[in-house]
């Protein structure tokens, strides 16, 4: 029993008995701390029943259990509360649910990501698998269900001149990796998390997932004031952390960065488990080059990752005169999701601004808007209006 002390807890709220949850958490020792089978007005449950959630690592909510007594505002409202008092996986079973529903996308703007909606059993443990991984379902699982919406509302009356940036989900991960050595994917990994350190309320982290241990030079190197845990295996540098490989992700996972960025080397190095990790990363991008030797590799990782909506390719050494014919010969789909790099001689110095801004977009949520009066404007009035009296006099 004292053994039990060490095993993941769950709570799960539904309007009938989840035999596959239960089964698969049994077999996976994760203990069933309470069910709740009937139908709720979650509002009033958390101020009722479900008081105190410490000690829970899993809450898994039925949809069906809830929606008839509990109105989208105070869903929504009532899940932001509990993701601010508990640090609590929220699970929701959506089942039939479909792209472009309303409550799945604010869901899904709260930070909720892993989203259950199959109806099909095999499908559906499939599901309840990836929700309760170590990562959980990622931000491109479930960004099907992102739905547009204005998420500023400006007052007409007032200047905007401060935007901060906020994540709009709990972990982010990204997976850099070149076509091939030396093509610069490791430049590109460092620059991207320099970028976004310098963000307002945004944590990064670069992770070096290959075998280069190129990053250790900065400590071997005494001229170079870095801090280094050795324990960690971490490297702090230019206000940016930096991991050598990692031997528990789950020991990097635990200080809950909002982005992970992970240096996957080069495709020809990867092994099929590197090659699946890298293809579960939310946002993926790809550096190459377009001589003729580099353009063979590229076709090669094509056939790896298919077109995949959440990837981008970045093009180093290009000459200008060939980067219009050379994009368009990339096709529709690819021609749409490829920049040229800027000379960057320094991965600790931000550059290609333009392209970070343009990948991450759909990752970041423009928040804390602060406006003010328009000050300047108003004391140009009144030195028109004294400006005019004054020629009147004369």
């Amino acid at each position: 029993m004292e053994n039990d002390r060490l095993y993941k807890k769950y709570i799960y709220i539904s309007k009938e008995p989840r035999a596959i949850i239960e089964e698969y958490c049994k077999e996976h020792r994760i203990n069933l701390v309470m069910r709740f089978i009937n139908e709720y007005n979650l509002k009033k449950f958390l101020e009722t029943e479900l008081r105190n959630l410490n000690g829970v690592d899993y809450l898994i909510i039925d949809l069906q259990a809830i929606t008839t007594s509990t109105s989208e505002d105070e869903i929504t409202s009532s899940i932001e509360l509990i993701r601010r008092m508990y640090n609590v996986r929220i699970i929701i079973l959506a089942e039939g649910y479909k792209e472009g529903n309303v409550l799945l996308g604010r869901l899904f703007n709260l930070g909720i990501y892993n989203i259950i909606t199959a109806k099909n059993d095999v499908i559906f443990a499939d599901e309840i698998e990836k929700a309760f991984s170590i990562e959980g379902m990622t931000f491109g699982n479930a960004m099907k269900y992102k739905i547009n919406d204005n998420m500023l509302v400006i007052n007409k009356t007032t200047k905007v001149v401060k935007e901060n940036i906020k994540r709009v989900k709990q972990t982010i991960t990204i997976g850099i990796a070149g076509t091939e050595r030396h093509i610069g994917a490791t430049t590109v990994a460092i620059n991207i998390v320099k970028y976004l350190s310098e963000l307002t309320n945004v944590t990064a982290c670069y992770i070096e997932n290959n075998q280069h241990n190129s990053i250790y030079s900065l400590v071997e190197d005494e001229s170079i004031p870095t801090i280094y845990n050795e324990v960690l295996r971490k490297i702090t540098y230019k206000g940016i952390d930096l991991y050598q490989r990692p031997e528990n992700l789950a020991d990097i996972l635990k200080f809950e960065y909002e982005f992970y960025v992970f240096d996957f080397g080069n495709f020809d190095e990867m092994s099929k488990e590197e090659i699946s990790s890298f293809l579960t990363r939310d946002l993926k991008i790809i550096v190459s080059g377009n001589k003729a030797w580099e353009i063979n590799k590229l076709i090669e990782t094509f056939m790896i990752i298919g077109e995949d909506i959440n990837s981008y390719l970045m093009f180093n050494f290009v000459r200008n005169e060939d980067k219009e014919n050379f994009k368009e010969s990339l096709g529709k789909f690819w021609k749409e999701r490829a920049s040229f790099s800027e000379f960057v001689p320094e991965p600790f110095i931000i550059g290609n601004k333009s392209f970070y801004e343009k990948v991450l977009k759909d990752y970041l949520l423009n928040t804390t808007i602060e406006e003010i009066k328009d000050k300047k404007g108003l004391l140009n009035i009144f030195k028109k209006k004294r400006d005019k009296e004054d020629v009147k006099k004369k």
